[in-house]
């Protein structure tokens, strides 16, 4: 029988980390070769940047998945910040690389802040990053990072939460949750083609 267990990410995750998000999201099927590892590690550091929870879930001591979320009174600066530099770099890719992958990517971060608004919710915490390996997938895995991110929250005198998504993850997923979709909006990597279009999304739950 296999043995899952959870434990705090170490630094020695990292590049299994990468991989595992570069697979996810398929980047070598949308993302020029050499720009591949640059971009999915900006995408990771981004995201682990900003967490204050990282959890790593093994599988007879294999890594297996991984959940990242924060709560946002801890990270407050750091997202403000975050915010700050992003407009910077999506200014500079305006003038330097206008129309590259790259700076669709970024169009795509600044997405997320109009979801908020536009879901007409404040919430005190997120839930960044949620990834199992697919071979592990059906075990249960995913529904024991959730579970160990909520009480984190809980632990902390914490009782709601956000995310963002988009229809090329499993954002079902957060529906058998019971996640509530608040807003969602669609985005075209190249102007008005519906073969490039992806619909992103906003969940919230109350815990």
């Amino acid at each position: 029988m296999m043995e899952v267990n959870l434990r705090l990410m170490q630094t020695s995750d990292y590049e299994e980390l990468l991989k595992l998000v570069i697979v996810t999201w398929d980047y070598r099927s949308w993302v020029q070769p050499e720009l591949v590892y640059p971009m999915a590690e900006f995408f990771l550091s981004d995201l682990l940047q900003r967490s204050d929870h990282i959890v790593i879930a093994t599988v007879d001591g294999t890594l297996a998945g991984v959940c990242a979320g924060d709560i946002i009174d801890l990270t407050k600066l750091q997202s403000f910040s975050r915010r700050q530099k992003l407009k910077a770099l999506g200014e500079i890719l305006q003038q330097t690389e206008k129309d590259s992958i790259f700076e669709k990517y970024i169009q795509t971060l600044a997405l997320d802040e109009v979801l908020l608004r536009e879901s007409k919710h404040e919430f005190p915490a997120s839930l960044n990053l949620l990834i199992v390996k697919e071979e592990y997938q059906g075990l249960g895995i995913g529904g024991k990072l959730y579970c160990d991110f909520c009480q984190y929250l809980k632990n902390n005198d914490v009782h709601s939460f956000y995310l963002y998504t988009d229809d090329s993850s499993d954002y079902r997923f957060y529906e058998h949750q019971k996640m509530e979709k608040l807003a969602q909006k669609d985005f075209y990597w190249k102007p008005k083609q519906r073969a490039e279009r992806e619909t992103y999304f906003i969940y919230g739950k109350y815990i």
